[in-house]
């Protein structure tokens, strides 16, 4: 079961009352079997069920954040910047459940004040910078594979986002974050369209698993 696990970005349409409960499940494997030195228990899950108030309110803030980047970027004109965003609206908008991961007692994560058009752009980015926060840090990823292997479990696919969007003040207002609490994923729920293809760079034997004698 943990080695047919895959990344998934394309979801079809889900029960939500099922979706509901497997995420539950899923944040029970996650909180209880996770590593947690000192039993910090830093780790929050903030679950977001589509179509809701809160799902719209990510889509239209995902395409204030795609449309601020490309502006910003200059690549394309105004209309084409649009258009890709208003298109990442859509497919976020396709994505039946979304799960936010944060883990508390970070640095200070957000700035002094942030102005109103400023609320779409990314934070400075702020590491954990004692040994117990790397290790509430290194906890909270634990839980989020412990998540996304509990949902697969139940055939239920899902894709951990580090995105842009996760990284600006509008995104951290609409979960409702702590100043010291930091973002460490976006989980992306629902059914998988297909089932997609293994890759990688590195073999095994010798050079992922090295015998050191």
């Amino acid at each position: 079961m943990i080695a047919s696990r895959r990344t998934t970005a394309n979801f079809e349409s889900s029960d939500r009352e099922l979706l509901y409960n497997a995420i539950t499940r899923g944040v029970e494997c996650a909180v209880t079997a996770a590593p947690n030195h000192k039993i910090t228990e830093p780790t929050t899950f903030h679950r977001i069920l589509s179509p809701s108030t809160a799902s719209e309110r990510l889509c239209d803030l995902a395409y204030e954040v795609t449309l601020q980047s490309l502006l910003d970027k200059q690549l394309s004109g105004i209309e084409a910047c649009k258009s890709e965003a208003a298109r990442k609206r859509e497919k976020w908008a396709s994505i039946p459940a979304f799960v936010v991961a944060t883990v508390s007692g970070m640095q200070k994560q957000t700035l002094s004040t942030v102005a109103e058009e400023d609320v779409y752009k990314e934070l400075p980015f702020v590491p954990p910078a004692t040994i117990r926060q790397l290790e509430d840090y290194a906890s909270a990823c634990a839980s989020i594979q412990n998540l996304l292997l509990s949902l697969h479990s139940e055939d239920i696919g899902s894709k951990w986002a580090t995105g842009s969007v996760i990284r600006t003040p509008a995104f951290r207002e609409l979960v409702g974050c702590e100043d010291t609490d930091m973002v460490v994923g976006l989980i992306l729920i629902g059914w998988s369209k297909r089932t997609p293809r293994m890759r990688r760079r590195r073999e095994i034997q010798g050079d992922v698993l090295r015998d050191v004698i």
